[in-house]
């Protein structure tokens, strides 16, 4: 079975574990999104940072999710809550934005900071599961949820087609040898495009500035994958784990979504 056989099956199994999470409706996607937390920071803390479970810091990193998340979702004043998860994700996005673009491959002064207070790394996962959780407040909570979904997917499949078949100037070879500025734009373009037809279907709310506004998801959503993949070379691994066959792990397959959740929750509130 060759890699691009194999990445499909794996695709089409998490879409089926997906499916089958939200036909039990607001429990079942809070709970994958509880899930999906807990193995973000195994994977980057266990897998990567410290590449032990051992250390009372992995410990804490997941304590700090479980006991964040189940406390911030089951306590009162969710929009004062959501304003301040905001708040917090835009902050940390700026910083990983400041160390992607500002911090030298060479330098380890950041990767540094991570294995000294990894026990951050569980807020670093909890804004954005939380922030995803706020939306099942809303009536239309599963085309919000679905739009999340297609906007991310389709970056990255439009990058790689794009890439694949009219790929010839690198994007940014130091960090990531395989992506190009013709893959980018692809992927910028699909994901507009067809994002846009599910809102114009399924919304009935299209407007100038939620294009505006997925344009700029659609750049954060490679911004992600691009901050991933500097930890990466810098931690010296190859994936975040090996849990999806041909894919890597949770966090190599969640890196956009992540860093665009914030984001992706304003549009949402203010636009739709």
């Amino acid at each position: 079975m060759s890699n691009t056989q194999l990445r499909i099956i794996s695709a089409l199994v998490l879409v089926l574990i997906i499916v089958i999470a939200l036909s039990f409706g607001t429990t079942g996607l809070l709970a994958l999104l509880f899930l999906s937390g807990v193995l973000l920071v195994d994977e980057l803390v266990g897998n990567m940072i410290l590449k032990t479970r051992k250390n009372v810091q992995y410990f804490l990193a997941v304590l700090v999710f479980v006991i964040g998340f189940v406390g911030i979702i089951f306590s009162d004043l969710p929009l004062l809550k959501f304003d301040f998860m905001m708040g917090v994700g835009f902050g940390i996005n700026s910083i990983m934005i400041i160390y992607l673009f500002m911090e030298k491959m060479d330098s380890l002064n950041f990767i540094g900071l991570m294995k000294k207070f990894s026990f951050v790394t569980g807020l670093f996962f909890l804004v954005p599961m939380v922030t995803i959780a706020y939306l099942v407040s809303r009536e239309d909570w599963l085309n919000c949820i679905v739009l999340l979904i297609l906007t991310n997917f389709l970056v990255d499949t439009g990058a790689w087609f794009f890439g694949k078949n009219f790929g010839k100037r690198k994007l940014w070879p130091e960090i990531s040898p395989n992506k190009t500025f013709e893959g980018a734009i692809g992927g910028v373009v699909v994901s507009i495009t067809l994002s846009s037809l599910f809102i114009h279907y399924y919304f009935e709310n299209l407007s100038i500035f939620i294009v505006i506004s997925l344009f700029f998801l659609t750049v954060f959503a490679q911004l992600g994958d691009l901050i991933e993949s500097k930890i990466k070379r810098q931690l010296g691994v190859k994936d975040s784990s090996n849990l999806i066959p041909g894919h890597g792990g949770i966090y190599d397959r969640l890196d956009s979504l992540v860093f665009i959740a914030p984001f992706y929750g304003m549009m949402i509130k203010y636009l739709f």
